[in-house]
């Protein structure tokens, strides 16, 4: 349950996970579009590579 998980959460993880949503609020959209764009480019990437890998 997801209440109970919240509340057993430490300070630490609370505060880090915090950070992690202030981070992705304050991210421009230019941040966010290359941010897509690399993990478009990985994925492209691993996908070659397995193709690659098939024809082996």
């Amino acid at each position: 349950d997801a209440n109970m998980k919240f509340l057993f959460m430490s300070r630490e993880e609370i505060e880090k996970e915090d950070e992690e949503i202030i981070k992705s609020i304050n991210e421009t959209p230019a941040h966010k579009a290359a941010k897509r764009r690399k993990l478009s480019e990985e994925a492209q990437e691993a996908d070659d590579l397995k193709k690659r890998l098939e024809i082996i």
